[in-house]
């Protein structure tokens, strides 16, 4: 199932799907009484940014299993404690960054460069290319940051496809 919530293609999806009807029936039918667009990125109405909850209150939830049972002023003070220490710790990190991104997007970023190191660009016009490798195909929109593999629009974050694009533009080395 965690293919079908990750896919970023209706066709991968509903793949992911099948198989698992075919394999998990009742997870199968859980997952569509759920809806698909509260675990499904393909689904999804919101913008995720590569984020697969949205869902805050379950991050700090998680977080406060232990201090539940504490009395409510200390419960309170370990709240405070804690977001000033993220936050705290978050600005440290963000003034020793040595790039305009986090280590994580910079890292994703690199990999993804790697990977348009081997695609080929032919421009459609100013604005739109086609990028092939091994057989396969995409279409580029640079000007409305589209790509046909969906990672473009849905992240909000170059996919292989764009940097090839943008590499054959020259927008960067």
């Amino acid at each position: 199932m965690d293919s079908a919530a990750r896919t970023y293609s209706e066709f991968n999806y509903n793949r992911h799907m099948e198989e698992l009807h075919r394999l998990h029936k009742g997870a199968f039918e859980y997952a569509i009484a759920t809806g698909p667009h509260k675990w499904s990125r393909v689904h999804c109405p919101q913008r995720r940014y590569r984020l697969m909850t949205t869902n805050v209150a379950e991050c700090i939830n998680s977080c406060l299993q232990f201090a539940r049972q504490l009395p409510m002023m200390t419960l309170a003070e370990f709240i405070r404690n804690m977001l000033q220490k993220w936050f705290h710790d978050r600005h440290a990190a963000a003034r020793s960054m040595r790039h305009q991104l986090t280590d994580a997007a910079h890292l994703v970023i690199l990999k993804r460069v790697e990977k348009c190191n081997y695609m080929t660009v032919n421009p459609v016009d100013w604005n739109i290319f086609s990028v092939k490798l091994k057989g396969n195909q995409w279409t580029v929109n640079l000007h409305l940051k589209t790509c046909t593999c969906n990672k473009f629009q849905m992240d909000h974050f170059p996919c292989s496809h764009a940097l090839a694009a943008a590499r054959y533009m020259r927008c960067y080395s």
